[in-house]
């Protein structure tokens, strides 16, 4: 009797679930269809944390149903869709905006720039959704984790960093960095070698430059050790550059570093307290990295506080200094600004700032490596550039205009619009507070608690991104979805002259100017969005495109990318190869290359690659074997 009992418990609250899952669908579907725009009903909220965790097991169980239950719906149940499918599930409903409807949630994906341009520009209409972000707030609020007033104070906190009078600093430090990493990858006297994780090597590169450029810290590459050749930066601790943890740690800078943001998705469980007493190990590691890290950027700030006290100087951009002088805090009775606030935005700065550069420059490498003619006029362009000036001589003013004018700047702004590091950037309407825009003409209601993506298709749609005739499609590749960056060279007029932000208050106003140079094709404004768009736009854009330039300068006068092949062949069996032999191995690589960049890429923070590599391989300049286009 009583397990008949349970049994009916159990059967009437999953009734009841059920009716209510259907009743708050059937309202949402009604929602949909009173705002105008086209919509998709799916089963489930993709983006919720269930569906997120274990999508790649319902997937292919949803894939064997019958081919008549099949349809757009079953493609988008993959959260990284955007990125897979580009803009062809827009095509297939016929409208570049549309709403995805579950029963928890309605979201509204955009691939229309008239739109974009409409959602960043009323910032106040269409906030960013801040429960997206409380996980960033490790050590404190942040200029990413807030909005309204609260996100003007971060902005003039942090905006002063970012400035043009800065960046000199950052070519710097990124010569050093990619010279460096050049001396951990470059071919010996015998054989050329393949790099297996390239991936991983550019993280710890794009790390140490915000290390050194943003923080004062010049790291140490394990590899350089002992060698008694690194500067170091201005007033940084030598206890904070080496491998030895200084007295009170237990590890040294950067492993804590690398370990804290090589593994920010364990940080969600909670804090180190949490994370120190999980069973797993890495958890556990990953909880003494956040401790220890925290420590660390306490000592820096008590350094940097004692520096601005006693009226020392410090070069170019950094962070802790600018963020100490713009918050007031050296008298605390003048300010409400806490040190949390400092620490916050410390993190969320260097998080953001090395995960992007770090995959675009391990992007564009392989890209480079699929397309030997694109590789070809790079290095042409920045020969003429630097003209055969060794490092030491180039300087930031002569050389970072010309580079941004021309391939280098084309390449960069290729692969970030082919890999954008975030597939869909959030935004929303608040609930109860519809909110109408225009589209071609029409008005629209986009519905009040939607959670509103600016999708990554935007950078695929053919109607901002033209083919050339006759190259509509090559290799089976829609010429959209294609690494073309030649494209970037025409100087077609697509949209009206460039307009800065006008900020009501010039203190939050970061970098200035544009997302790409003048000189090269425009896109239609809200087209192009790998760093936003608008008010809420990255403040590190500037930072970045200084660090890929100045990197593609250092690699580029000197070496060239190839796919490795050793999967197929050795390198004896390659040099044995005729001209047609060599293309056919090369294409296995390649091929394999495009396969993994379309489907085994997944969002933690970002767009990366994933339980995969694809190994190139660094070849001194004339002695390239693989010269072939994908």
């Amino acid at each position: 009797m009583a397990y008949l009992f349970a049994w009916s418990a159990i059967a009437c609250v999953l009734l009841y679930q059920g009716l209510t899952t259907y009743q708050r669908l059937r309202r949402n579907i009604a929602i949909a269809k009173s705002s105008g725009i086209a919509y998709v009903v799916l089963p489930v909220h993709v983006f919720s944390v269930p569906w997120l965790a274990t999508y790649y097991l319902w997937i292919p169980i949803v894939n064997k149903l019958p081919a008549s239950f099949k349809g757009l719906w079953l493609e988008l149940l993959d959260p990284e869709w955007a990125h897979r499918l580009g803009h062809g599930p827009f095509e297939k409903i016929g409208s570049d905006v549309f709403l995805m409807v579950s029963p928890s949630k309605i979201m509204a994906f955009v691939a229309d720039a008239e739109v974009v341009t409409q959602i960043t520009t009323r910032r106040n209409d269409f906030p960013k959704p801040l429960e997206m972000y409380t996980r960033l707030d490790l050590y404190g609020k942040n200029l990413v984790s807030t909005e309204g007033a609260d996100w003007r104070m971060h902005r003039k906190l942090t905006a002063p960093s970012f400035g043009e009078r800065n960046n000199e600093l950052v070519f710097t430090e990124t010569l050093h960095h990619t010279d460096a990493l050049l001396r951990m990858w470059k071919p010996d006297a015998n054989h050329n070698r393949t790099l297996t994780d390239p991936g991983n090597d550019t993280m710890s590169w794009a790390l140490y430059i915000i290390s050194g450029a943003g923080f004062d810290i010049r790291v140490t590459w394990p590899h350089e050790e002992g060698k008694n050749q690194v500067d170091q930066a201005d007033g940084a601790d030598s206890g904070f550059t080496g491998s030895q943890p200084p007295p009170g740690h237990t590890m040294n800078y950067r492993e804590a570093l690398s370990e804290l943001l090589h593994n920010i998705m364990w940080t969600f469980i909670g804090p180190p307290s949490v994370l120190l007493k999980s069973p797993i190990k890495v958890h556990r590691k990953v909880g003494r990295a956040m401790s220890e890290w925290g420590n660390y950027m306490d000592e820096i700030l008590q350094l940097k506080k004692d520096q601005l006290s006693s009226g020392q100087d410090a070069n170019g951009m950094d962070l802790f200094r600018a963020l100490i002088r713009n918050s007031g805090i050296m008298d605390e009775e003048q300010t409400t600004i806490q040190k949390s606030d400092l620490l916050g935005n410390a993190f969320v700065l260097m998080l953001a700032g090395h995960e992007t550069t770090a995959n675009a420059l391990h992007y564009s490498l392989i890209f480079l490596a699929m397309r030997w003619s694109s590789q070809k006029k790079l290095q042409d362009d920045i020969d003429e550039v630097i003209q055969g000036r060794p490092v030491s001589e180039w300087k930031y003013e002569e050389t970072f205009q010309k580079l941004f004018n021309g391939m280098p700047a084309a390449v960069m702004n290729e692969t970030l619009r082919i890999l954008t590091p975030i597939n869909n950037i959030p935004k929303s309407t608040a609930p109860g507070r519809p909110q109408q825009f225009t589209m071609r003409g029409e008005q629209y209601t986009m519905p009040g608690g939607t959670q509103i993506s600016l999708c990554c298709a935007i950078h695929k749609n053919p109607r901002y991104w033209p083919a050339p005739p006759g190259e509509e499609v090559v290799n089976g590749i829609p010429d959209a979805q294609r690494f073309r960056p030649e494209r970037w060279l025409s100087k077609s007029a697509t949209a009206e002259s460039f307009a800065d932000i006008a900020y009501d208050d010039e203190e939050l106003r970061g970098p200035s100017g544009e997302d790409t140079s003048s000189n090269l094709f425009r896109p239609v404004k809200g087209s192009y969005i790998p760093f936003s768009d608008g008010f809420r736009s990255c403040i590190g854009r500037r930072f970045a495109q200084v660090e890929l330039l100045t990197a593609f300068a250092v690699l580029f006068t000197q070496y060239s990318v190839e796919l490795a092949v050793d999967e197929w062949a050795s390198d004896e069996e390659v040099e044995a190869m005729d001209e047609q032999g060599r293309e056919a191995v090369w294409r296995k690589a390649a091929d394999r290359a495009w396969w993994l960049l379309k489907k085994k890429t997944a969002s933690i923070i970002t767009l990366q690659l994933r339980g995969h590599t694809i190994p190139i391989r660094l070849v001194k300049k004339g002695g390239e074997r693989l010269k072939f286009d994908y």
